[in-house]
């Protein structure tokens, strides 16, 4: 009896503690989820001191915390060449400088989101720490927001390198190159940043997507952004320029424009661009298949003066057929040659292009070793097969020649599209006589006339070229034998249906521009991705009109192209040229209909 009254009791306590248990917020199966964040209590010395001597801080929290990437997240400004070590011990946190602090300067410590509590990993976002080493505290704030030049967005919120706004009181335009700067703040996730404490005086401003780390220009492509003008930071309101609302508004969650409208109206916008590339340098050389080496270069290589050559065998005097890219970046050597095709290494000379120290472009002999590892064969299960093993590892003879198109069989072909083929090696002749195109006409297929084209840079692809007739359904047959290789290998014989679509299907729309100050590239774009639909140069006039477009909704963008030669070109800070300006119709969107022309009216805002 006795022993059963104390199983009770032990069993009743065991209930009661399970019962508070439950009752505890964030706890399993019992009260709402703890969401708020860490509460900043107190710090010694206190926030905002002035005449500052100490060499380390202690915050205190009213919870327990946690650091979460503290080293990227937290920062100073003015910048330390020594970053301060920040330690948590529980609800405090320690921060230990590791350098003296320069006179008469207000700091400010920004922990970014590093701060969370221990349990939930709420965020004590954008907490600061204030002082000064003088006998006052700078106070003016600077704001603004970056945009990616060319479609007017900020950083990706996944983009792990900080983008710094950075202000320097060393007006020299090399000083980006070699000095840290005075005064800096990081974008978040929109773009938008606050340089705040800042005492009065003239800067230079400077934005860096800082790859390497250490606030200098000193990575080719990373990315920057520039002023044109000097920022005079006054004792007084800093200007809200109106014009600038349609940068900052475009891309804004609607969260923001809601509950943070002042946000948008900044001191001031800045275009972000990567700079082209001045330095030449061969990116690889490959040779996956058996037949193709490859060379990549970071610019297009001037092949009048590339060279290459075969050593360890004399090889065919036409041993290649040679193929580039559009831009001459990548070039691709199609061997023609047995021997080489059947060697596992070939060893070849290149006299190429590259930068030396000097940023000179100078042309220099390289030996590659273009190396070929067969797919490896299943393992052999006989014994008698183990002795084909090696046979099996060498290169395989050039057996197949696929023809593909740019129409997909069954599908519909565009009434502004271009038909065409691309065969899987490169073409050493065609017979036409070989290739039929007919048109459906009253249930009966018809002849239809073509133009046979071949590319100028690719020498696998072909244009097939005819009078497109609407709401008519086509028939292309490709006899074996139509298309031979270079490797003398043929074409297996293929034919597809697609059809036309009726003229009325399309939609159209003209644009009536006010105040165009230079020419324009007009661009219809679609979806997230700004995928190009159709373009069109804007020199004369001040009508656009783009005909022919699928019923669908569009955002439309126009470049203004100020140096004529019809496309964005990018900016370059040593010579003080900003980035081609980009600008969005002021509705995000604009949806089409069948056989209705959508009539607009824009009035640029103007360089």
């Amino acid at each position: 009896m006795r022993k059963t009254l104390i199983y009770a009791f032990i069993l009743a306590t065991a209930m009661m503690l399970f019962e508070q248990c439950a009752r505890i917020p964030g706890s399993i199966g019992g009260g709402p989820k703890d969401e708020t964040p860490p509460v900043f209590l107190y710090s010694v010395p206190p926030n905002f001191t002035t005449g500052f001597t100490a060499n380390r801080i202690h915050l205190h929290f009213d919870e327990f915390l946690q650091l979460k990437d503290v080293s990227s997240q937290f920062y100073s400004s003015p910048p330390m060449t020594k970053k301060p070590e920040v330690l948590n011990y529980g609800k405090r946190l320690r921060v230990d400088f590791k350098e003296p602090l320069l006179p008469n300067a207000t700091y400010v410590l920004d922990f970014g989101t590093s701060i969370t509590d221990n349990n939930e990993g709420n965020v004590a976002e954008g907490f600061t720490y204030v002082f000064s080493t003088g006998n006052y505290i700078d106070s003016m704030t600077f704001t603004g927001r970056v945009l990616n030049a060319f479609d007017l967005k900020p950083n990706p919120k996944d983009d792990r390198v900080a983008t710094w706004v950075m202000l320097y009181d060393n007006l020299n335009d090399s000083v980006v190159y070699k000095e840290p700067p005075v005064y800096i703040a990081r974008t978040d996730a929109h773009g938008f940043f606050t340089i705040s404490n800042i005492r009065p005086d003239t800067f230079m401003i400077f934005v860096l997507r800082d790859m390497g780390g250490n606030l200098i220009f000193d990575v080719p492509n990373e990315s920057i952004a520039f002023s044109d003008t000097l920022i005079n930071i006054e004792p007084r309101i800093h200007h809200r320029i109106d014009s600038l609302f349609l940068f900052t508004s475009r891309n804004t969650p609607d969260s923001i424009k809601e509950m943070t409208p002042e946000i948008l109206h900044t001191d001031i916008v800045l275009f972000q661009f990567e700079e082209e590339p001045t330095r030449q340098n061969r990116l690889s050389y490959t040779r996956n298949e058996a037949n193709l080496m490859r060379l990549a270069y970071n610019l297009p290589v001037d092949l009048d003066s590339f060279k290459i050559e075969i050593l360890e065998h004399e090889p065919l005097e036409n041993w290649y057929e040679l193929e580039t890219s559009i831009n001459r970046d990548t070039i691709n050597f199609w061997l023609t040659d047995t021997v080489l095709i059947s060697s596992r290494i070939v060893a070849a000379r290149l006299y190429s292009p590259r930068t030396d120290s000097l940023n000179n472009l100078v042309y220099v002999n390289d030996t590659l070793r273009f190396n070929y590892d067969p797919p490896r064969q299943a393992a052999p299960t006989r014994r008698r097969d183990r002795g084909n093993e090696d046979e099996q590892r060498q290169p395989k003879p050039i057996e197949m020649m696929n023809i593909t198109t740019n129409i997909r069989s069954g599908g519909t072909m565009e009434l502004t599209d271009r038909m065409s083929l691309t065969s899987s090696q490169p073409i050493g002749n065609i017979d036409i006589t070989k290739i039929i195109l007919e048109e459906e006409v009253d249930t009966l297929k018809r002849p239809v006339p073509f133009r046979f084209a071949r590319d100028s840079t690719n020498i696998r692809r072909t244009f097939i070229d005819w009078t497109l007739k609407e709401d008519t359904r086509y028939f292309l047959t490709i006899d074996s034998m139509a298309f031979t290789s270079v490797y003398g290998v043929n074409n297996d014989s293929t034919g597809f249906s697609f059809k036309t679509r009726d003229e009325a299907f399309y939609s159209s729309i003209e644009i009536t521009f006010e105040n165009i100050p230079c020419p324009l590239i007009v661009q219809i774009l679609k979806g997230d991705k700004e995928e190009l639909v159709r373009q069109m140069l804007l020199t004369d006039g001040n009508v656009a009109e783009i005909d022919m477009l699928s019923p669908d909704t569009y955002i439309i963008k126009v470049i203004y192209d100020s140096n004529g030669n019809g496309r964005w070109d990018t900016g370059n800070y040593s010579k003080k040229i900003q980035p081609e300006r980009v600008e969005y119709f002021s509705e995000p969107e604009v949806t089409t209909h069948s056989s209705i022309k959508t009539e607009l009216q824009w009035t640029l805002k103007g360089l």
